[in-house]
């Protein structure tokens, strides 16, 4: 398939890189130009065990390369991965604003691509979030979610310093999605991946 992660830190540069030895061609996007080099120099964007050799094999195979070009990196994928930081403020709240400053994004390049396009959230999010996405990129779309795309929930189980082996080896995969297409595409992107899928309502998820 062809995937596309907005974010190269901790959970998008794993996920770039075990996707890619997946067999899928992954372009990666990040606001930061060094993490971009790096990925197309074959080169990880943390240090984290396993992930050095992996990014250099995807790159070497063609599989994996990364681009500031939004419109770009959206025209040759048919899946996005939201994976931008979420940070915590000093109340403890979950800072979304650069979620929702990605969604802006992809939702003006949807607007020139005709085919369906699904957007994964991979961030740590609140309830509500995905729904607050998907009108986000229907607005600067001009799409109608479910139509022209749709937005599903996919959180990751990832430790640091074992990620690469929890995310071959997770205790389950979990979507939330209220698109069939969606969950067809997830169970086939995933099924080379151990353990119980499970598809479930967004908000659950």
């Amino acid at each position: 398939m062809r995937i596309s992660i907005f974010g190269l830190g901790y959970v998008g540069c794993v996920g770039a890189a075990c996707l890619a030895k997946l067999g899928h061609h992954v372009i990666g996007n990040d606001i930061s130009e060094n993490k971009v080099n790096l990925i197309n120099e074959g080169k990880p964007t943390i240090i984290e065990s396993e992930i050095t050799d992996l990014v250099k094999q995807g790159r070497d195979s063609g599989l994996l390369e990364a681009s500031m070009d939004i419109q770009y990196v959206i025209d040759h994928s048919d899946i996005s991965f939201i994976c931008v930081g979420t940070p915590s403020g000093r109340q403890g709240h979950l800072n979304l604003d650069y979620i929702y400053g990605v969604a802006e994004q992809i939702g003006k390049a949807l607007k020139n691509k005709n085919d369906f396009h699904i957007i994964a959230i991979r961030s740590t999010v609140l309830p509500g979030t995905n729904e607050k996405v998907g009108e986000i990129i229907a607005n600067f779309s001009g799409k109608r979610r479910n139509e022209g795309f749709t937005v599903v929930s996919n959180p990751e189980f990832l430790r640091e310093g074992t990620s690469v082996k929890d995310y071959m080896n997770p205790p389950l995969t979990l979507i939330g999605t209220d698109n069939e297409i969606a969950e067809e595409k997830f169970r086939e992107l995933y099924k080379d991946i151990p353990g119980e899928f499970i598809s479930t309502d967004i908000r659950v998820a």
